[in-house]
């Protein structure tokens, strides 16, 4: 979230009076970490989108032999060596493991990097939360660490647990600003400067046979991007993702696989991007489907609606259609569509404070695998908000000169159509530019 968004939510929370509700849960989750989401090429099969619970590699405490498949299975599953011996039958157990993101960009690009032009020109209550100093600097973006046990409900009852800390200049992206302010991570006792401490993910999980309940803190089921860096294309991110989207939620979410082709979530939320609280009588429904319609096409829908907290009353809807066109070409397409109250109860307003009431967003990926270490990538973006639109056009490479090392250049072009306003002069200027970044991703 905007930490321009952030000041501003801050400073209205306080003036209204709100009061506090204590947390309904004492524990936190994790979800089926935006299963189809987690890779920018699509099209997978059902079974590797669950095996992709975790964009990270993992490495086993329980047994030293026990080794992943792939760097993307957070569980090792099946993964033990040859010559393992009776301590794998189980699986691997509690893993642990980490991923470390420098990067660089040019000038503010309206998402993670580029809410400083808002605090400028004065947008919200204070200037606590600038990030006008993330840009045209080599910067810690993230550095992930997480504690990871799979629920296994294969042979009856199996018990999980997910903590997962965000520490650089993303992570007030993942801190719960949707709470009432200094609850959880959502604190200035987080913060040193540019710099934040999150934990966007602290959950317990039970499963049996084909339905997992996971119950805490998590990540949103609700669009294409995703919070940790590796689990993007590009190092920039959607307009749609950053400014109309959750980011993360608190409360309970179910999972069922009703077939090798269908996968169908179901939960209660406190809103959006809350940490163990409620505000302003958060109370949403989240949920939605996964849908293998043939070996290379995926559609997902997903959605929350219901009182959102800090955004108010409404609804988000979310469809990904992903296809695997070849062996090297993919594409993704989403639709997002956000309604809510907020301009009404709040006065959100995209242009004069950075907060969207309502909004549209039409994303289209193309991808291409040129050779073993190198992948490229395009994405166009129509974001309309509150009745202006916004445009964007990316384009990068994935290198990959090992296995859990990714460099990604990536060149962004905005332009707009939104009215210059007289209470926002610097936000036309913010979407018209290009931006250059590179970034450089490790995993362990």
């Amino acid at each position: 979230m905007k930490k321009s968004w952030r000041s501003f939510l801050a400073g209205m929370i306080f003036a209204s009076g709100a009061t506090a509700v204590l947390p309904v849960f004492a524990s936190a989750a994790d979800m089926p970490s935006q299963p189809v989401q987690l890779f920018a090429d699509g099209g997978q099969s059902l079974t590797e989108q669950l095996e992709a619970a975790s964009i990270l590699p993992c490495s086993c405490l329980q047994s030293s032999c026990c080794a992943p498949e792939s760097i993307f299975d957070p569980g090792c599953g099946d993964g033990c060596g040859e010559g393992c011996g009776e301590e794998c039958d189980d699986g691997c157990g509690i893993t642990f493991g980490g991923w470390t993101q420098f990067g660089y960009q040019s000038g503010p690009d309206g998402a993670f990097t580029g809410n400083g032009a808002f605090n400028n020109v004065n947008f919200g209550p204070g200037a606590g939360f600038s990030n006008a100093n993330e840009w045209h600097r080599f910067n810690l973006n993230q550095q992930g660490l997480y504690l990871n046990k799979t629920a296994d409900g294969s042979n009856g009852v199996g018990f999980g647990f997910r903590a997962e800390m965000i520490y650089g200049v993303d992570g007030n992206e993942a801190q719960s600003f949707g709470n009432n302010p200094g609850r959880y991570d959502f604190s200035p006792k987080w913060n040193h400067g540019i710099y934040e401490w999150a934990l966007p993910q602290l959950y317990a999980e039970v499963a049996a046979g084909d339905l997992s309940v996971k119950v805490g803190h998590f990540y949103t089921l609700i669009g294409y991007e995703v919070i940790p860096s590796g689990g993007n294309f590009f190092l920039s991110r959607q307009l749609t993702f950053y400014n109309s989207e959750p980011f993360t939620h608190t409360g309970a979410l179910a999972t069922y696989t009703a077939s090798d082709e269908l996968q169908v979530m179901g939960g209660w939320t406190l809103g959006m991007d809350t940490g163990f609280d409620r505000f302003d009588g958060g109370s949403s429904f989240l949920g939605g489907f996964i849908y293998n319609i043939s070996d290379s096409v995926t559609l997902t829908y997903m959605m929350t609606a219901g009182n959102l907290g800090w955004r108010g009353n409404g609804a988000i809807n979310s469809v990904i259609l992903t296809n695997s066109v070849t062996d090297k070409f993919s594409t993704v397409h989403q639709f997002d569509v956000l309604g809510t109250n907020g301009g009404s109860k709040y006065g959100y307003d995209f242009q004069t404070n950075g907060v969207a009431d309502n909004s549209t967003g039409l994303i289209n990926y193309a991808f291409y695998q040129i050779s073993d270490k190198v992948k490229a990538g395009v994405r166009q973006e129509w974001y309309k908000a509150d009745s202006s639109s916004y445009h964007t056009f990316t384009y990068g490479v994935n290198i990959n000169p090992m296995d859990n090392l990714v460099i990604r250049p990536d060149v962004r072009h905005m332009w707009t159509h939104a009215a210059n306003s007289a209470a926002a002069p610097g936000h036309r200027d913010l979407f018209s530019s290009t931006v250059f970044g590179i970034d450089a991703i490790l995993t362990y």
